[in-house]
């Protein structure tokens, strides 16, 4: 993977419809935001409280866990 910055934080927020959802973290003082498949999510266990890292590249947001 090429990406070039990952950040640990918390999910503080996941608002899911039955094909996107959308995430919210908390990466120290930044508030991350990222749109991608609930599937996606449902198979991260993308949940307030859980720690994940969101990887930047460019415009796109990629959130994977620890």
């Amino acid at each position: 993977m090429s990406a070039r910055n990952r950040m640990s934080g918390i999910v503080t927020r996941v608002k899911r419809d039955t094909v996107m959802a959308q995430v919210e973290m908390i990466c120290g003082p930044y508030r991350v935001v990222s749109l991608m498949s609930t599937d996606a999510a449902d198979e991260l266990g993308l949940e307030v409280g859980v720690r994940a890292v969101a990887t930047v590249k460019a415009t796109q947001v990629s959130v994977d866990v620890p």
